[in-house]
């Protein structure tokens, strides 16, 4: 039987017409399968749709709770894979054949779109996958087994590439005034397939490194005199049959930027079009020692490889989550909005990087983990990560605040400048140079390289002893600071060249660190560790987990390169998103409260009493109000919203905070760890509530049919525009997706108010700003 006309006998597809189903057809992959032959492997990142030809295979479930392991068998025509359209999250099942067997795989993008756009078939997929939403939520320990699903999964961060469902060879490029350093990557293997770096450009003195899984050397190139015979020493070595990498030029798939400055536009990577372009250049100003070399390098690719999508990664991006708090300078606001003057961060690629690397080694989620993490090179930051979000980092507006580096001061008080370019009659010029290349580590000792100070101070050497000992001073004050701001901490991570290979600063950084459960194991710490791996040097019963994690920026510059190409919609996915109106909700300050909670409040035996429903069906505002008490004031008559939860939860406004005195972290609901508490005063007594209060994130309730008619998963994330007079784009739109949700979006009463939208008004979804599994 022909693929196409066995998926026209299955119910779910019977209502494609044959250019549709060919469509699908030509996209499928027909695969056999021995008895007992492994399909899925429990932990698998879902990809594909899965369809059973012929033969039998089965579905089993772990243990979990007080269930024992279950076996489902699936038979000819059955579907599995198919909560990978909405979720992508890791499989909770290992999926083996039962019989000998031949299965059709389709990748999900390609059963997204189609069934978007066929009424009847969008209808069949969603009440399949409602059933199975609905079928999970009645099994009690179905979170458990998505929890250890991600446990099992030795890629759940895409480090690996694991998402990608074909083979993608990415250049990953960072183009300087003086050097060109590449890599690049095939997705079907864990290692670059090359990596070089090509130094001193122009000098006459230019050398050009060459890394393989296989060779390491080092070769001289005296000619390359200016960025396009480093470019074409760079292609030449690309297609060197030597190197066995690629045969051509235009074999490549995808080219990853690196791009130091994005400005407060960017949160995440982006395929680079005119609009990007220019907003890089307008970013300029911001890193003039990096920005017009990043873009130089843009636009010579574009020119060698016109027809292949080329990708921006900021170092600034992964901090634009930081609170306006930790990123705001106490400058006048009119020169700072048109100046663009705030603190933006950098390094951010590899502090995101570490994270995620760290939360697959613990195995535990990013998104509970509080991570300090110590990016400790010539160049050096400090990053404080809650639950996956920078919310603060050393470096500002410039790379030259925060920390001691190799040639810059970090923190310097500001009437220092104005003091030397008066006494000292420095002009902007000297000052400019003074700051960027001779102070730090070199302007304190001679040198700018740590291995060199290091070696000096074991000679007793006092200029060298003073650095060390102001470098390791600077990096403690700041993790303690960032303890502070996290309310706690569950990781410290070192990275970077002087982070990763010197145990002597890192145990100098330590030191006196134990009051916030930071152990350091002094023979652990005496180890060494290889690319890609990870080395715990903390003692075994510390609080803290001390990570050591050598950077690997291109690595990330790769999977967001990979991402960014999977957000990507074309015509007909961008007509989707746009489809259809969401209606905007504003959400007042409210309390959820578990039923104990309510007793005490409001008295022994007592229920919450509706009064109104509201916009998601079952939930309801009650007639029940409390009055909420924090350490500066109170917020009274705030209304009880039903039913009861499992947790009791608080949400307010930012006006609220300040009102209260409380510093409330933007969170999802239910993401309670490491929140601030609150006093509740209700009409029979009060509660004091350990932790609870949140602002909540933006999110959009919706049903799996809305969901699959957008193109859209759960937990994606998306912008979404909203016209009218005051036009704006709200970004880190959190998409929920549950059986019993009605399309709505909620924000709070200050963002209503700031854009001037009021309930009942509508946006469209604009793009997908960011996406858990690819």
């Amino acid at each position: 039987m022909g693929l196409s006309i066995f998926l026209k006998s299955l119910d779910i597809f019977s209502d494609l017409n044959d250019r549709e189903r060919f469509i699908l057809a030509e996209n499928a992959q027909g695969i056999e399968y021995a008895p007992d032959a492994a399909i899925i492997k429990r932990g698998e990142i879902g990809s594909f749709l899965w369809i059973v030809q012929e033969g039998e295979v089965k579905v089993i479930l772990p243990p979990s709770g007080s269930a024992g392991e279950i076996t489902i068998l699936l038979k000819t025509g059955s579907l599995f894979g198919e909560m990978s359209i909405m979720t992508g999250e890791p499989a909770s099942a290992d999926v083996v054949a039962a019989t000998a067997c031949r299965l059709i795989k389709i990748p999900r993008d390609a059963v997204s779109q189609l069934i978007a756009g066929n009424p009847k078939t969008l209808g069949k997929f969603a009440r399949l996958i409602t059933e199975r939403m609905l079928s999970n939520a009645r099994v009690a320990a179905q979170q458990d087994l998505q929890r250890s699903a991600h446990q099992v999964n030795e890629d759940p961060y895409d480090l690996n590439f694991s998402s990608a469902s074909e083979p993608l060879k990415i250049l990953v490029l960072n183009s300087g005034s003086s050097s060109l350093k590449y890599s690049l990557f095939d997705t079907i293997q864990n290692q670059p397939l090359l990596e070089g770096e090509i130094e001193k450009i122009g000098s006459g003195d230019a050398a050009h490194q060459i890394r393989t899984p296989q060779t390491k050397r080092k070769d001289p190139q005296p000619s390359v005199m200016n960025m396009n015979d480093a470019f074409d020493v760079m292609i030449r070595t690309l297609t060197d049959p030597e190197f066995a990498a690629i045969d051509r030029l235009s074999d490549l798939n995808a080219v990853g930027h690196r791009v130091v400055h994005g400005g407060g536009q960017f949160s995440n990577a982006v395929v680079i079009n005119e609009n990007v372009m220019a907003s890089i250049r307008s970013s300029c100003s911001l890193a003039p020692l990096h920005n017009p070399y990043n873009l130089e390098g843009i636009e010579r690719m574009q020119l060698l490889l016109p027809d292949i999508r080329q990708v921006a990664v900021f170092d600034t991006a992964f901090h634009q989550t930081m609170p306006s708090h930790a990123y705001t300078y106490a400058l006048p606001h009119e020169i700072c909005e048109k100046e663009q003057v705030r603190r933006y961060g950098f390094h951010g690629t590899n502090h995101e990087y570490v994270a995620l690397r760290a939360a697959t080694w613990l195995k535990r989620p990013l998104g509970e983990l509080k991570i300090i993490s110590c990016h400790l090179g010539n160049g050096a930051s400090l990053c404080a990560i809650d639950h996956g979000r920078s919310i603060d980092t050393s470096m500002g507006m410039t790379p030259l605040e925060g920390l001691i580096m190799g040639t810059r001061p970090g923190d310097v008080d500001p009437g220092v400048i104005l003091h030397l370019m008066k006494g000292a009659s420095l002009n902007f010029e000297n000052m400019d140079r003074m700051l960027n290349k001779e102070s730090g580590l070199k302007g304190i000792s001679g040198k700018n390289d740590m291995r060199e100070i290091l070696a000096g101070a074991e000679q007793g050497d006092v200029q060298c002893t003073r650095p060390v000992s102001a470098f390791c001073y600077r990096i403690r004050k700041y993790i303690g600071a960032y303890v502070a701001a996290l309310g706690g901490l569950d990781v410290l991570i070192f990275t970077a060249g002087i982070g990763a290979n010197s145990s002597e600063i890192r145990a100098g950084i330590c030191q006196g660190l134990d009051l916030f459960g930071i152990y350091l194991l002094k023979d652990r710490n005496l180890h060494s560790v290889d690319q890609g791996q990870v080395l715990d040097v903390s003692a075994p019963d510390a609080r803290v987990r001390i990570l050591v994690i050598p950077a690997d920026e291109e690595r990330m510059i790769a999977r967001k390169t990979l991402h960014a190409m999977g957000r990507v919609r074309t015509v007909e996915e961008t007509r989707m998103l746009r489809s259809k109106p969401v209606p905007i909700s504003v959400s007042a300050h409210h309390v959820h409260l578990s039923q104990p909670d309510f007793e005490q409040l409001f008295g022994q035996g007592k229920t919450m009493t509706p009064r109104s429903d509201l916009t998601q069906p079952g939930q309801f505002a009650c007639q029940e109000t409390v009055n909420l008490i924090g350490p500066k004031g109170r917020v009274s008559r705030v209304r009880i919203l039903g039913p009861s939860r499992k947790e009791s939860q608080v949400e307010i406004s930012r006006t609220e905070e300040f009102q209260l005195g409380i510093d409330a972290p933007v969170r999802e609901s239910g993401d309670l760890a490491g929140t601030p508490g609150i006093t509740i005063e209700g009409e029979a007594g009060r509660i004091e509530l350990e932790k609870g209060v949140i602002c909540a994130k933006r999110h959009i309730h919706m049903s799996p049919e809305d969901a699959l008619g957008f193109g859209l998963r759960n937990r994606d994330v998306v912008r979404l525009g909203v016209r009218g007079e005051r036009g704006l784009i709200f970004g880190d739109v959190v998409i929920r997706v549950d059986p019993n949700f009605r399309l709505d979006m909620h924000i709070d009463t200050d963002e209503a108010n700031a854009a001037e939208i009021s309930t009942g008004a509508s946006g469209f979804i604009d793009s997908i700003q960011h996406r858990r599994y690819m």
